[in-house]
């Protein structure tokens, strides 16, 4: 049988970190080698399984467990990590204190793997029997791109439902905001910034149109909210320009992170940002380079029944919320494939410079998919 704390600890041993977008490359900066850890794993085990590419030198695991039943379950987490930058502990060597199990990737989140994939296991070992067939997937560079969700399904990936493991404190998140992300850059012209009349400054553009899209951000946050997630919202979180301080600028780029909640199309986004940039001469508003739809799983739908039946069970008592934040669960859910979110951990511990995740919450949520599965 698998000690799920010891498998825990050997999943955060194993770099997995995203680049996210910048370049940097190695063995610390890839999937594959997580990804081959748990094809081993499961083969070992009997569960038939495979990796495979959803990107260059980036890769997917997928394992089924098919006990001949109606329905099928995904129980899916993934498998990259935020990079390991000014860390105040070993990133990679999994350390135990107290109730709480430190480590990079340890809440976010390979703690939900250690739990989906270990009790999986465990259960076919104790020969007991499931209600549900099983695909266990375990995706890349959802901390940047979503690539191997969409990989999954484009793949054709079937189930009948899921779960998508985050922490989320053993609470249920039945929906979720979504995210856009993209780029507008503004052209000026080059000149000695002894004569700046003989150019055209492109971070003084450009410092316009942050100056409306900040006004249109405040805007947003007033318009009609959803139920569980409230209002959308639009924040600048990169701006580059310029050369050298002895040139005038002739171009300048910012990037935007733009949360959808349930009903709102990319097209009226778009729409709406080159509106208020209308006027501005030199602004290009590129098309998205990211964009994570929003999750809305309706609270009488199967999935939310039976894992709170489950969490209940265990627990005694059951949440079911919203969250701000995307994940794979936005891919699979536009495929037609209704997912929730739930996992051990707390995303206020995701991604900082001591993450960790509580070691009782590994093991109720191990008993919660235990209790859900038999």
């Amino acid at each position: 049988m698998i000690d799920i704390v010891k498998l825990l600890e050997e999943l955060v041993a194993i770099p997995s970190m995203n680049s996210m977008g910048s370049g940097r490359a190695g063995f610390e900066f890839t999937e594959s080698n997580l990804a081959d850890f748990l094809v081993s794993l499961l083969r070992k085990n009997g569960i038939d399984c495979e990796g495979f590419e959803a990107a260059p030198g980036r890769r997917n695991v997928a394992g089924l467990v098919d006990v001949g039943v109606e329905k099928t379950l995904m129980l899916e987490a993934h498998l990259d990590t935020v990079p390991v930058d000014n860390m105040e502990i070993g990133p990679f060597k999994p350390t135990v204190s107290g109730n709480r199990l430190y480590g990079r990737g340890s809440c976010d989140t390979k703690a939900s793997l250690a739990v989906f994939f270990g009790t999986a296991v465990n259960l076919l070992l104790s020969k007991r029997k499931l209600k549900y067939n099983l695909l266990l997937l375990g995706t890349c560079d959802e901390e940047y791109g979503f690539t191997g969700a969409q990989a999954a399904v484009q793949r054709g990936i079937r189930a009948d439902f899921g779960i998508i493991g985050e922490p989320t404190r053993l609470r249920i998140v039945r929906a979720h905001k979504g995210v856009m992300r993209w780029k507008v850059k503004a052209s000026g012209k080059a000149s000695h910034s002894a004569y700046p009349e003989l150019g055209e400054n492109a971070i003084y553009t450009m410092a316009e149109a942050v100056n409306r899209i900040a006004l249109y951000a405040s805007r947003l946050r007033s318009e009609s909210p959803h139920e569980l997630l409230g209002s959308p919202s639009l924040s600048v979180g990169v701006i580059r320009g310029g050369h050298t301080v002895n040139i005038v600028p002739d171009s300048c780029t910012i990037e935007i992170d733009r949360r959808l909640i349930p009903g709102e199309a990319k097209e009226s986004v778009m729409d709406a940002v080159a509106s208020i940039l209308r006027g501005l001469p030199g602004i290009e508003v590129e098309e998205p380079y990211l964009v994570a739809p929003s999750v809305n799983v309706a609270p009488s739908s199967e999935i939310v029944s039976i894992l709170s039946t489950a969490v209940k069970d265990v627990l005694g008592d059951v949440v079911v919320e919203g969250a701000n934040y995307a994940t794979d669960a936005g891919v699979f859910n536009s495929a037609g494939l209704p997912c929730v979110v739930f996992g051990p951990g707390d995303i206020a511990d995701a991604h900082t410079s001591r993450e960790s995740v509580e070691l009782t919450q590994v093991e109720a949520a191990t008993r919660v998919i235990e209790r859900l599965l038999c």
